[in-house]
């Protein structure tokens, strides 16, 4: 019986640790483009939230980074609107979906990320 336990034990042990090591991201790619496609208010406005708070989310990590970044940074015009981020995203997440499935599975701020550094490339200094 103690040695039943034991296993029963370490079995649960190594679940949860190869379930720990790899968490599942709070939002994928094909998550956004559900929750942007939704018909009703509440899923549009959802959309262009989130979109906005990882926009700005970027913006503020770059500051405190100095602007430095692995895969450079966007710069976000100061007076572009929501809704025209929202488009952005959303044609990208259209396109590139279409294209590449598999990245249905990426963690949506991370898509939102390459987007906008695509979309908003910083001038660089002369």
């Amino acid at each position: 019986m103690r040695s039943m336990a034991m296993v029963l034990l370490t079995a649960t042990a190594l679940l949860t640790t190869a379930t720990a090591s790899e968490p599942e991201p709070a939002m994928t790619a094909g998550d956004l483009q559900q929750l942007c496609m939704g018909e009703d208010h509440v899923s549009r406005n959802a959309c262009r939230i989130y979109i906005l708070g990882v926009t700005q989310g970027i913006a503020v990590g770059a500051r405190l980074a100095g602007g430095a970044g692995a895969g450079g940074v966007p710069c976000v015009p100061a007076g572009i609107s929501a809704e025209a981020l929202e488009q952005t995203v959303k044609r990208k997440l259209g396109e590139d979906l279409a294209r590449r499935p598999t990245d249905r599975d990426r963690e949506a701020s991370g898509f939102i990320g390459t987007v906008l550094v695509a979309a908003f490339p910083c001038q660089k200094a002369p």
